[in-house]
């Protein structure tokens, strides 16, 4: 640990805040605040069943850590958390979403499924109570003065990788493939790689929407694609195809790491994910704003804080939900009142400043989006687990 000892570990997190008109928070916790205040209620919309499980406990336990490590504060002010299960579809996020308006929360945090997001937008605008999404946001849609997103937006992996392999192919004259499920996140990742890549980048191969993971099921895609004969791949693909998909390629004779290189959205080997990969995915790259060996010392206070009390790793999700509550920290401790309201906090919001993250140092842009730096990772082995191994910086984004 670079010779941290816990008690300087737990400084280094605690003091993990916004730089903003205050002056920060570095090197100071909320016992610096005034004396204590009214109480605060925080709203957590988060998944704890279905296929986004799995986001929902990572946000879940991103978001705790940082009161945990707080005191239970926020700027000062005891914090009642609210939870609300997002469920697996946007009718039952909305809903779940209704039911936190209705507690009168201050924020909401958390929103696993990027759906949610446009279909509660009018909502929230109504409700006047800022929601801070802490997972992927759709590029395409509108941005809101009472939405804030700590995580990303959805074409980003791609435009960040289309930036990188601009550089190293030729300008943007090297062949690359493209493959994609259907769907309108599909659409916007491949409309941000090739919108940064250029001419090189070729018409994306789009599969059936009832495709198996099992590599006979993509063997006509893979043999289209090596017919084209790529210098490198970008695909987006649920996870448990990624294997498959490569294992099809190299019965083409294109063999990932050694006859082409693949590329993906990070969040097919975030968290949980990257288990399910198993060793058939080793060689893919991918592309995200975090991962657990970043050299920072918040990431390294961060990351062990986290996995010694929860025994797992942190994902990009953790961090981004951790993110949250340190703005939240910092627009509450702006606040001068005994008593603050929602609309209050969101203009507080936006005088946050530059946030120290274990991801390294970010913005919110005025789209109210993360302006930060990417970083190309590469699904290997560190010790006996897969890992997100850091190869270089990418791109900064945002």
């Amino acid at each position: 640990m670079d010779g941290l000892d816990r008690r300087r570990l737990l400084g280094l997190l605690t003091g993990v805040g916004v730089a903003g008109m205050t002056g920060g928070l570095a090197g100071c916790s909320t016992a610096d605040t005034p004396a204590e205040r009214g109480g605060v209620s925080i709203g957590l919309l988060v998944p704890a069943t279905g296929a986004n499980k799995e986001v929902g406990a990572d946000l879940e336990l991103g978001f705790k850590l940082y009161l945990d490590l707080h005191g239970g504060k926020l700027g000062g002010r005891p914090v009642r958390v609210e939870t609300a299960d997002e469920g697996e579809s946007a009718e039952s996020g909305a809903a779940a979403l209704a039911s936190l308006h209705q507690a009168e929360v201050l924020a909401v945090v958390g929103v696993a499924n990027p759906e949610l997001l446009p279909a509660v937008r009018d909502r929230v605008e109504e409700a006047k109570v800022p929601l801070l999404a802490a997972y992927a946001a759709p590029a395409a849609m509108p941005s809101a003065p009472f939405i804030w997103r700590t995580s990303y937006l959805s074409d980003e992996p791609a435009r960040a990788i289309a930036h990188y392999l601009r550089r190293r192919l030729g300008n943007g004259t090297g062949r690359v493939s493209l493959i994609t499920i259907p769907g309108a996140a599909g659409t916007e990742l491949m409309l941000g790689f090739t919108g940064v890549y250029g001419g090189g980048a070729q018409e994306p191969v789009v599969v059936k929407s009832d495709i198996g993971p099992a590599a006979a099921e993509y063997a006509t895609y893979a043999t289209r694609i090596a017919g084209r004969k790529p210098k490198a791949v970008f695909c987006n693909l649920p996870g448990s195809h990624v294997v498959a998909f490569m294992a099809a390629l190299a019965d083409e004779g294109l063999r990932p790491g050694r006859d082409v290189e693949v590329y993906a959205p990070g969040g097919i080997a975030e968290g949980a994910a990257i288990d399910e990969l198993g060793d058939g995915a080793r060689g893919l790259f991918t592309a995200m704003y975090y991962s657990t060996d970043l050299s920072n010392r918040t990431n390294q206070a961060f990351s062990s804080e986290y996995r010694t009390r929860f025994q797992r790793s942190p994902s990009a999700f953790s961090v981004a939900a951790y993110d949250a509550a340190a703005v939240l920290d910092q627009a509450l401790a702006q606040a001068r009142d005994d008593t603050v309201s929602a609309q209050q906090v969101n203009t507080l919001l936006s005088n946050v400043g530059q946030v120290i993250s274990p991801r390294g140092n970010w913005q919110f842009n005025q789209q109210r989006s993360p302006q930060q730096k990417w970083y190309l990772r590469k699904v290997e082995k560190d010790g006996p687990l897969l890992s997100n191994v850091v190869i270089t910086d990418l791109s900064t984004l945002g």
